[in-house]
């Protein structure tokens, strides 16, 4: 998906409104015992390198649940969409955040499947369908950096992330 995080972003602000927002939809879709997937939208100051997340998208995907465990599976249609909204408004892709059922973590299909694709983008994982605090540093931070999704430590992520009150 062209407009994405650029490499240079050095903050990123959300409300924790949008967060607990995010949180309930996440509860939801867990209670049924599936994985969702949220778009944080926003606008990017390239100059100061500042992201500010205005919106929370949870776009059109099928529920995937079976022996080999749970997931979302979002269509190149939907995709397509999502890409002509964000030319339309002029908002641009700041992380792709999604649920696990307990840990959080970047499994092996979370990188195959990342619709984030470029170099700098954002990866958030959140634990235990939801149930999670509303700070970032409590889940599994992933930026992609030549290919390849490295975790972000504590410390990063707490620099990385303002989550504003008001």
């Amino acid at each position: 998906m062209a407009p994405s995080a650029e490499t240079g972003i050095r903050r990123v602000i959300v409300q924790r409104a949008l967060i607990e927002e995010m949180l309930g939809t996440m509860q939801k879709f867990g209670a049924q015992g599936w994985e969702v997937l949220v778009l944080w939208l926003g606008e990017i100051d390239c100059r100061q390198g500042v992201a500010n997340v205005v919106t929370a998208l949870v776009p059109k995907q099928n529920p995937v649940s079976n022996e080999d465990g749970v997931g979302y599976f979002v269509t190149g249609e939907t995709l397509f969409h999502i890409n002509r909204g964000l030319s339309e408004t002029g908002l641009r892709l700041i992380a792709q955040v999604h649920s696990h059922p307990t840990e959080a973590f970047h499994s092996e299909a979370d990188d195959r499947y990342a619709i984030v694709t470029a170099d700098g983008g954002l990866s958030l994982v959140v634990p235990n369908f939801g149930n999670a605090p509303s700070d970032p540093e409590f889940w599994a931070v992933y930026r992609l950096s030549d290919k390849e999704w490295l975790e972000l430590t504590e410390e990063q992520v707490r620099t990385l992330f303002v989550v504003r009150d008001t």
